[in-house]
């Protein structure tokens, strides 16, 4: 590799580089375990406020189901089925994995997951650098192009599995380019199969990238670029080039198989949500998303608006271009060479940002094409449309040192020209939300919409410096410079908002995978695993946030469980409810634990006091601090009301630590009809206004209509901490004072009592407390039989009598069973879960799962695969070759030394 190509080369990876240094060694915490996770434990003082993405499924599908792919074929499995979600759910079919895609794998180590994003915009920028210099630009305007994709706005915004096929638009686009070059000159088949198998290559692995949607609409794009590509070229050329790219596809078939066939049989019992049916129907962007285009954060910081339109505007949004790409893109234009190639573009983008905002006639034509009611179109058609801008920018820069000074002033300065007038046209819908954004404004807020703004006027200023000022053989290098200088700088910007400190709760992790056997885990509102990071640690979770989900799944939770459960995002949480219906929701929770044990649900994570009983109603506002010194104390007494008795194994009081400042012990006696119990914790692992709970010796019961007392005292410690206190809500004899005298009139603290009767707590963290469910009915189980589960898909069977095996794994196509070696049908339990017929005596079920036509997929794909491997090792043997038969002259050149 000569010295040009090297320096290109570290150029490419010099932005790559740098992340993954961050990344690993600071100052910020980019690992989504400590913003998603719900692990993270005092983790703050991010630079910014916001977040880091727009996008949390970086951690919940990328990283945590990635991950359990990851850990599946590294230990030898094929990464087929996910045990840890749900009742179970397809792993590979389920596509936002990537569970075959080689990056994913690298989740199984520490940092994978910036490694694999800076490994994907190397490749991003590598594949436009290389298709430009096959279209026939210059190494500076490849290069600059280069830097620009692998730091577009889909890849500063969305960093999970939408990230990963963005990576391959610009090598399917030379896929296409060498294919028609090998067209047009009539090579021998020995030439046209290297451009083959890596356009196939390709093709495969941003399939295997977890994000069909958007592959799906680049390749419109593509087909496009196809059929403009073809005109001009001669009718045996034109056979030729079809023929090709058909070659293409067919192998890119083939190294899919496994993949698509099983994306393919789980789509029929999936859950869609609103990719089913006419989900996206008139579905398009506010028009106030066209000035985020140029301006990313004239908003402020990730979803950190105070005003609600421009907070919504996050949610759809899919990516940015940038102010000097529309400043070169517009030179490019006023420029008459390839004229044809700057229309094609200029045509996509207006199509592409038109649909996304339901331009007239462009939406309607748009929407008539196959499946594009069922894709969420508006947000991941950006890829396309900015990678077209990268495109023309790239086209000036090639062309920008042959021109005259007078011609590139004027070029330069009506290119700025129109750009100024496209902020100022999208800024026109963005008025009212601005104005409100304005007037509603913080510091910060008010820092980066002034910023935006002055950033445009010094890019402005500066390009028409560098077209005036600036040596004409230098203003492309220039220019180079400010086009990646800005798109760096609008990259790099999210990580302010990621968090500087912050440590991770793994003790309930540890207990949990130490304790809980084949059974699951159910979660509670803020006190909770995230969704879909039972995978990451190989904890089942009930609870799940996937698209597809298996419909069998949603169905038997909705009928079941939670009525008002997403089939889709069944979480404690969400954010369409009602607060009424939110709070129906808990109770029924805590009234069909039962229910959840017979799925299987062992354990319950949630906050101090799941379950607790409140002796006193209490107002809903009006909450005010009653602080408590080391020494002091708060004595409360009261009368439980009419109803049944309890017996209290737990004390609860909702406090407040000044920031997790607190610290020091606590102390509570509860005592009734002269029987009394008392019990400590440590203030400081309880988190800032969240329940304090002490365990009592022994259980206290108080009868219905019957007084009971309760002392709180801080026994030790520097820092006092307080209790909530708030108005109390209807007449039940109540009374609390302390030192000084009784609270704050018609005042009491926010108390709770943990019955026995309630779920047990068994383990308790600073983020969570784990609970037990009693009754939990096993993951397998057979009347009559003794069951010795050896793993989730293999159980021992001794059974006095012939008997039927119920697993609490979801029934799908693809299971299948044996006992003792022979084939045995799957069937169905509650229309929900798998049995298996067991004979009397010994017995060994065995349940493996794979679509029909598995074998036939791998072997196609091994197949395609070694051919691929075969030839692409031949030609570099070649290239190789070459280039060592060739040193000795090079060497020995005029102006170089000899060894």
């Amino acid at each position: 590799m000569n010295r040009p190509n090297i320096f290109i080369a570290m150029a490419i990876a010099a932005i790559p580089t740098m992340l993954i240094v961050i990344g690993i060694f600071g100052p910020f915490l980019t690992d989504p375990l400590y913003m998603y996770s719900g692990l993270g434990i005092d983790v703050g003082s991010s630079l910014l406020p916001g977040l880091p993405t727009i996008d949390p499924n970086i951690g919940t599908t990328s990283l945590a189901l990635g991950a359990r792919a990851a850990f599946d074929v590294l230990s030898g499995h094929l990464p087929l089925w996910n045990h840890f979600e749900g009742l179970g759910a397809p792993l590979l079919g389920e596509m936002q994995s990537a569970a075959l895609f080689p990056p994913t794998w690298l989740l199984a180590l520490p940092h994978g997951q910036v490694i694999e994003h800076a490994l994907l915009q190397a490749l991003a920028g590598t594949g436009t650098y290389l298709f430009l210099r096959a279209f026939g630009l210059r190494k500076g305007a490849a290069l600059a192009a280069a830097l620009l994709f692998e730091v577009n706005g889909v890849f500063a915004w969305l960093r999970n599995a939408i990230f990963n096929p963005v990576a391959f638009l610009p090598w399917l686009f030379l896929t296409v380019e060498s294919l028609r070059a090998v067209a047009i000159a009539e090579d021998s088949p020995s030439r046209r199969l290297p451009p083959i198998c890596l356009g196939a290559a390709m093709a495969a692995l941003a399939l295997y990238a977890g994000f069909p949607e958007q592959v799906y609409l680049y390749s419109l794009l593509l087909i496009g670029w196809v059929v403009f590509r073809s005109v001009g070229m001669a009718a045996p050329q034109i056979r030729r080039f079809i023929l090709n790219l058909l070659m293409t596809a067919l192998l890119a078939f083939a190294l899919s198989a496994p993949l698509l066939l099983t994306f393919a049989e789980f789509l029929p019992e999936a859950a869609l949500s609103g990719h089913g049916e006419n989900g996206f129907q008139e579905v398009w962007l506010t028009p106030a998303a066209l000035l985020q285009y140029l301006m990313p954060y004239v908003y402020g910081p990730i979803f950190n608006s105070p005003v609600p339109a421009t907070s919504s505007v996050w949610s759809t949004t899919g990516g940015y271009i940038g102010f000097m790409p529309v400043v070169l893109a517009f030179a490019g234009i006023f420029l008459t060479d390839r004229r044809s190639v700057k229309i094609f573009l200029v045509v996509w983008i207006v199509i592409a940002i038109g649909v996304s905002h339901g331009l007239p006639g462009v939406y309607q034509a748009f929407m008539a094409l196959p499946l594009t009611q069922i894709v969420a179109f508006f947000r991941y058609l950006n890829p396309s449309w900015i990678f077209c801008f990268v495109f023309l920018a790239a086209l000036f820069l090639d062309r920008a040192p042959d021109l005259p000074r007078p011609i590139l002033k004027r070029v330069m300065l009506c290119a700025v020209a129109a750009a100024l007038l496209s902020v100022a046209l999208a800024a026109v819908p963005a008025l009212p939300s601005v104005g409100d954004l304005w007037k509603a404004a913080t510091r910060t807020h008010a820092g980066f919409l002034i910023g935006a703004f002055v950033a445009v006027t010094l890019l402005s200023g500066a390009t028409i410096w560098a077209s005036h000022l600036v040596r004409t053989g230098r203003v492309s290098i220039m220019l180079s410079v400010l086009l990646v200088g800005e798109a760096t700088a609008w990259f790099l910007v999210p990580y302010l908002s990621y968090p500087r400190t912050g440590t991770l709760n793994t003790d309930s992790v540890a207990f949990l995978k130490s304790n809980i056997g084949f059974q699951r885990v159910a979660e509670t509102t803020n006190h909770r695993l995230g969704p879909n990071y039972g995978s990451l640690f190989g904890i089942a979770t009930l609870h799940y946030d996937d698209l597809p989900a298996p419909q069998r799944t949603a169905d038997y939770i909705r009928n079941h469980l939670d009525p008002y459960a997403n089939p889709t995002v069944f979480q404690p949480w969400f954010p369409y409810l009602e607060p009424e219906q939110q709070a129906d929701r808990e109770k029924l929770f805590l009234e069909r634990l039962p229910r959840y044990a017979q799925a299987g649900v062992k354990y319950v994570l949630g906050g101090p006091g799941l379950g607790s009983e409140t002796p006193i109603r209490l107002k809903p506002q009006g909450h005010t601090p009653h602080a408590v010194a080391t020494g002091e104390w708060v004595e409360m007494s009261g009368r439980l009301p009419f109803g049944p008795d309890m017996t209290v194994s737990e004390v609860s009081l909702l406090v407040a630590t000044y920031g997790n400042t607190a610290n020091g012990r606590a102390k509570v006696t509860l005592c009734a009809q002269g029987d009394c119990s008392d019990g400590g914790s440590d203030i400081g692992l309880t988190q800032d206004n969240s329940l304090l709970t002490v365990g009592l010796g022994h259980p206290v019961r108080i009868a219905a209509d019957q007084d009971y007392t309760v002392r709180f005292e801080k026994l030790d410690g520097e820092r006092p901490l307080a209790l909530w206190i708030r108005p109390k809500a209807d007449a039940t004899p109540f009374s609390a004072a302390g030192p000084t005298g009784p609270l704050k009139d018609g005042y009491a603290p926010e108390l709770r009592f943990t019955t026995q009767a309630g779920p047990m707590p068994v383990h308790r963290s600073p983020t969570m407390v784990v609970y037990e469910i009693p009754g939990v009915r096993d993951y397998v189980s057979a009347e009559g039989c003794t069951l010795t589960p050896v793993t989730r898909d293999r159980v021992d069977a001794v059974c006095t009598r012939p008997s039927t095996l119920v697993r609490l794994e979801v029934h799908m196509r693809g299971w299948r069973a044996t006992v003792n070696g022979k084939p045995v049908p799957v069937g169905m339990s509650d229309d929900t879960f798998q049995t298996v017929e067991l004979p009397a005596g010994a017995a060994q079920v065995e349940f493996t799962y794979a679509p029909t036509g598995m074998n036939a997929a791998l072997t196609m794909a091994g197949g395609a695969l070694l051919l691929i491997l075969a030839v692409l090792a031949h030609g570099i043997g070649v290239c190789l070759a070459g280039s060592i038969r060739g040193w000795p002259e090079r060497a020995s050149a005029p102006g170089r030394a000899t060894r």
